[in-house]
């Protein structure tokens, strides 16, 4: 059997149900405003983390840039540096084909001068009969030289002897001068005489 319902029993069900809905909307509302709140905080902080992202993208891609500009100027120094090298090279090798040349001039001077020293051995004998009459010449000059210093007490001897002549041919002159004089005197009478 249905329990029959009073219409006050009936408004006041509706009445405490639409309390109910009301209640239910409200909280409904709050909670739609807090998610809304939260979703707009996580997209506010999420916009923040993405510019920071993005800051730090757009730093790290300026620096990246920047170390690309100067790897490409050191790479074009290295480049100029490495085409001094290989140009340092080909002096260098045209320098060791110079060296090359003047090692084989060397070389070739020194054969000849194996060749040469093969005539040493005669060399040896010739500048042993050199030393051998180098000492018979000097014994030759000892005796020139004892000739010489008799040659020279010789000489003296001469110019003494010399001085001595001269001495007395002036003493003969002078006897001479005085026998020419007194010729004269003597001859003075027999000038008188008419002779031819």
């Amino acid at each position: 059997m249905e329990i029959e319902k009073s219409p006050r029993d009936i408004a006041e069900i509706v009445e405490s149900t639409m309390r109910e809905f009301n209640k239910a909307m409200k909280r409904r509302e709050t909670l739609i405003v807090k998610i809304g709140q939260q979703t707009a905080q996580i997209i506010r902080i999420s916009l923040i983390v993405l510019i920071l992202l993005m800051s730090a993208m757009f730093a790290l891609i300026t620096i990246l840039v920047t170390d690309m500009g100067n790897i490409t100027k050191r790479l074009d120094d290295v480049s100029g540096y490495m085409q001094n090298i290989s140009q340092n090279i080909i002096v260098v090798a045209e320098n060791m084909h110079d060296v090359k040349k003047s090692v084989d001039k060397v070389k070739l001077s020194i054969d000849q001068v194996n060749e040469q020293v093969s005539v040493i051995p005669l060399m040896n004998i010739s500048v042993t009969n050199i030393s051998d009459n180098m000492l018979k010449v000097n014994h030759s000059i000892s005796k020139m030289n004892a000739n010489i210093a008799s040659l020279n007490h010789n000489v003296d001897k001469m110019s003494t002897d010399i001085a001595n002549i001269r001495h007395q041919f002036t003493g003969l002159n002078h006897q001479l001068g005085a026998m020419g004089h007194n010729v004269d005197r003597m001859a003075s009478p027999i000038k008188m005489f008419p002779f031819p």
